[in-house]
């Protein structure tokens, strides 16, 4: 049965959860989604224990995604490629560069374009306080990623295309900028908007309250001109646009984006779409990740949330399957237990099965062998009761089958079972007459002959009227052209009839 996978997208205000099960090399199926407000339910524990009663969502798997905004990002250069240089390499490099001493956090990195590497830093006491918490509530954790990586290892997914473009995944308090160029993530940024932002700005407009606003705002009910929301949009695409112009000063981008990706729930919102699309004269991409990847969905959920909503979370359950094409911090001395087994361990548990399968399958051919031979000998014994039965004149048994044969042939002849003048068996006769006689009459043929064409009967009945009523059954047959009855008399225990019957054939 293919493996099901919790997907985890955790941000400072909300849980976004996808159950996933894989299908096939790319597709797969969406079983489940939560989206759940930690704020609402008190904390990130209640929420995580809200999520675990539901039992679908509870003893799997689980791939988490934290926010950048919890992340050091850092762009470093090494002058080799093997994985285990750079790791070795990788503490002294990065040691320098954050505020923070260098065995307090765990690292890793990606490759970018230029032999660069993306390093992303996470602090020791974060992850194993995430640890806790998730596996005290939901299943075992096999990743801890990053939201925008993981995100964006599945769009970028087989592209090589030297185009430059950013991913903006729009939470409600911050959002996440993914750049990327010739198919690979070249940095991360946190941006200080939000669909908060939004909404407050959509309050002073309207002169309504901060929840009623956050409602027009999903129906999408509000006027076309909205002062406030246009100067906070502007102000977020100014601040992108700085962003991209300083990371070209400094080398991290070599173009201008040529393509903008959006996802999240600000996402949604039509006039930062609008702002986005005028500000950076960009064709915009709102992301369905499960269009774009064609994947299944249980009826009862395809309506619950917008992919938008929960694209970071599907993406994080799929890059479980993706392989390495993003970073995770469950490595060292919090790697998750089902890979920390040691290689000679497996190796031993793997050579005692193989060793049980193998002395349970000499046992078992062993077995069917003595079983095959004592069915062999019952067959024999009854071959031999039913020889000796059948032939009780035969003194040694050589071939049963043909010395049956041969019996069978001499009772023919003997007892007239060939076609006669009549071109009638003794067969047809015994058949004819015991399909004739109704099992009701109390009769019994204790003798029948048979020779040219008459047939002879003898037999008991209880009472004459059942001899009658024989006699006319009997004229019945499409074979027997007369039949007569002869004496009759009492038999000598007097309780019965004995009688003769002559049958002409026809």
């Amino acid at each position: 049965m293919p493996q099901t996978v919790l997907g985890l997208d955790i941000s400072q205000s909300t849980i976004k959860a996808v159950l996933f099960t894989p299908k096939g090399l790319t597709g797969g199926r969406i079983i489940a989604v939560r989206n759940l407000d930690i704020n609402a339910c008190g904390g990130i524990e209640p929420a995580l224990k809200k999520l675990a009663q539901d039992k679908s969502f509870s003893n799997t798997s689980c791939c988490v995604c934290l926010p950048p905004a919890d992340v050091m990002f850092r762009q470093v250069s090494l002058p080799f490629h093997d994985d285990n240089k750079i790791r070795k390499t990788l503490a002294f490099e990065l040691e320098p560069l954050i505020p923070l001493p260098i065995d307090e956090v765990v690292a890793d990195y990606l490759t970018i374009p230029n032999d660069g590497l993306l390093v992303a830093a996470l602090t020791k006491k974060s992850i194993s306080d995430w640890i806790e918490k998730v596996e005290g509530n939901l299943g075992n954790i096999s990743t801890i990623d990053i939201s925008s990586t993981a995100l964006a290892s599945q769009i970028l997914a087989g592209k090589t295309s030297a185009v430059c473009g950013v991913i903006l995944d729009i939470g409600a308090v911050l959002t996440a900028a993914a750049f990327y160029e010739n198919g690979a993530i070249v940095q991360i940024r946190s941006l200080a908007f939000g669909g908060d932002q939004i909404t407050e700005a959509l309050a002073q407009d309207m002169s309504v309250k901060k929840d009623e606003a956050e409602q027009l705002k999903i129906k999408a009910n509000y006027g076309a001109e909205c002062a406030k929301v246009g100067e906070v949009c502007r102000h977020f695409c100014s601040e992108l646009k700085n962003t991209i112009e300083y990371m070209k000063l400094n080398g991290a981008l070599q173009n201008e984006p040529a393509h903008i990706t959006i996802t999240g729930g600000g996402a949604l919102f039509v006039p930062l779409q609008k702002e986005l699309e005028n500000s950076f004269s960009l064709p915009l991409e709102v992301l369905d990740l499960i269009r774009l990847k064609q994947l299944e969905v249980e009826e009862n959920i395809g309506h619950q949330c917008p992919p938008q909503i929960i694209n970071t979370a599907l993406a994080s359950a799929m890059r479980t399957f993706a392989g390495r094409k993003s970073f995770n911090f469950r490595q060292g001395e919090f790697a998750a237990k089902n890979i920390r087994l040691n290689l000679k361990e497996q190796l031993k548990w793997a050579a005692v099965v193989a060793g049980i399968i193998f002395l349970l399958a000499i046992v078992n051919q062993f077995l069917d062998y003595r079983l095959q031979t004592q069915n062999l000998n019952n067959i024999k014994k009854q071959i031999s009761l039913i020889f000796k039965k059948d032939s009780p004149d035969a003194q040694t048994m050589i071939d049963p089958v043909q010395q049956l044969k041969t019996k069978l042939d001499e009772n023919k002849k003997t007892f007239g079972f060939y076609k006669g003048e009549t071109e009638i068996t003794v067969l047809n006769i015994l058949k004819e007459i015991s399909s004739l006689i109704s099992p009701s009459l109390d009769t019994v043929i204790t003798n029948l002959s048979c020779e040219n064409s008459i047939v002879l009967i003898k037999g008991e009945a209880k009472k004459i009227d059942d001899i009658f009523a024989v006699k006319n059954e009997l004229l019945k047959s499409r074979y027997f052209k007369d039949v007569t009855m002869g004496s009759t008399s009492l038999a000598k225990d007097g309780g019965k009839v004995d009688f003769d019957l002559r049958i002409e054939l026809k």
